[in-house]
């Protein structure tokens, strides 16, 4: 149910966006929007962001659905939008958005002094970081504007409530991190370059760091693993086919839309590598294969044109949209219990718990997902419930072997347990030790002979005492 409808005079501006397309839609929400401005007695100069963003909240502050929010958030959005465009208010509207807007837009949106620090980023940063640190500033500059404060009157007040603002936000803890880590740098750069008046340490402590959550690994359950890779494997499908790579040689989805199509290496024993391009981490890999993968990709380049530059590429030469790999999980992956969302993601997960279940070392698994570091490595791979249990009561038993009082030893020649073993230990400890150390070769050997007869003795003992007597 929209807003209710609440008579005010409006002003020409408002009833001339009231006569365009967009303003029809939203009638209620722009008078909702003045009675706001009566109540508070604020005009377009002295109307600022904090206001709009309190008035949002109490419009929104109601049981609507996600996409009803949407649709009002925007309907009001495009009113400002009208306004900043015919010089009624002073503000960019852009700050009132959600999700930040195009690296472009927010470069205008900066002072002279971060764009110069965002310029010093450039030659030492990979492009999306840079923009990363232009959307941390957007935030940081359109908060102090809603606010009227300047750089050189921050405190460490001020930023605590700007934190608490990215909280209130609902933003995710490795994003809040993210965004006051960048803004730290900034500040010790401004300190340096501009001399901020406070020392960055004391604005920012570390303490103000969220505590980074710990998710769970998630592969697909071994049976769903199996038979997705089946129906994969059944496939003649270009993004069925991709995926059916990914699972076999933990691909990133970045990664395999860059494969080369001459992407398959030989050394002279015979063996076959993949080249995995540059990706995530701005590193290449060479990754074994065995046969019905190295099978897979040439499969794969005997399917259109043989001089094309890249291992997958659409019937135009572009690179697949990784969308569709998306979609063509989803599709393959049908009625298979998934526990959770199927993403692509989830193929290299799967890759790494298995090969860490068969056996294989963490190092070995972090060269083959090119990682830096083994801490990157647990976070993607998980031991398997059943590794776990094994090498659980494997160690419980060896405890108990250990361990284990003589006088409650379970007698069991045919695991040679008990008594005899406790003599065989014996017998091996005298001929390392006692001998070398006293000089009497001759009477450890006999030593050694004398305890050999003795547990003889007990293991006939023991088999006499375990027969059935009739």
């Amino acid at each position: 149910m929209p807003p209710r409808r609440i008579e005010v005079r409006l002003p020409r501006v408002a009833r001339n966006f009231l006569r365009t397309k967009a303003g029809r839609r939203a009638k209620c929400l722009v008078r909702q929007l003045h009675r706001y401005m009566e109540d508070e007695q604020l005009t377009f100069g002295q109307l600022q962001p904090a206001h709009v963003r309190q008035l949002l909240a109490q419009l929104l502050d109601r049981p609507l659905a996600s996409s009803t929010r949407a649709v009002y958030r925007c309907q009001l959005l495009r009113y400002f939008d009208y306004l900043h465009i015919h010089g009624r208010i002073a503000f960019d509207p852009l700050r009132l958005r959600i999700n930040p807007p195009l690296p472009q837009h927010t470069e205008q949106l900066l002072p002279p002094i971060a764009k110069r620090f965002l310029q010093t980023l450039q030659p030492t940063r990979k492009p999306a970081t840079v923009s990363g640190y232009r959307c941390s500033l957007y935030k940081l500059y359109g908060w102090l504007d809603g606010c009227g404060v300047t750089m050189s009157e921050i405190n460490r007040g001020m930023v605590t409530d700007f934190l608490q603002q990215l909280s209130n936000e609902g933003l995710q803890a490795q994003t809040r991190i993210g965004i006051i880590v960048q803004i730290r740098s900034f500040f010790r750069w401004y300190h340096e370059q501009a001399g901020l008046p406070q020392e960055p340490e004391r604005l920012i402590r570390p303490s103000d760091l969220p505590k980074r959550p710990s998710y769970l690994p998630r592969p697909l359950p071994p049976d769903s693993d199996r038979e997705l890779q089946r129906r994969l494997q059944e496939s003649d499908g270009l993004y069925q086919q991709g995926l059916l790579l990914m699972r076999r040689t933990g691909l990133r989805i970045g990664e395999l839309v860059s494969l080369d199509y001459d992407c398959l290496r030989s050394e002279p024993s015979g063996r076959r590598f993949l080249k995995v391009p540059l990706g995530k981490l701005a590193n290449e890999r060479l990754v074994p294969l065995d046969r019905q993968t190295v099978e897979l990709i040439e499969r794969m380049q005997s399917t259109g044109s043989t001089s094309r530059r890249w291992l997958l590429q659409t019937t135009r030469g572009k690179r697949t949209n990784p969308n569709r790999y998306r979609d063509a999980l989803r599709e393959a992956g049908g009625g298979l219990p998934t526990d959770g969302p199927l993403t692509p993601h989830r193929l290299r997960h799967s890759f790494a718990t298995s090969l860490l279940s068969a056996g294989m070392s963490l190092v070995a698994v972090m060269q083959l997902l090119g990682h830096r570091d083994y801490r990157m490595t647990l976070r993607y791979a998980a031991i398997t419930q059943e590794t776990v249990t094994r090498e659980y009561f494997k160690a419980l038993t060896k405890i108990e072997d250990r361990y284990q009082p003589i006088g409650t030893a379970k007698l069991d020649p045919r695991k040679d347990m008990g008594p005899g073993k406790l003599l065989s230990d014996l017998a091996r400890w005298i001929q390392k030790h006692v001998g070398h150390e006293l000089g009497r070769k001759s009477a450890a050997r006999a030593l050694v002979k004398r305890i050999e007869r003795l547990r003889a003795d007990v293991q006939r003992l023991i088999q006499h005492d375990q027969e059935p007597h009739g």
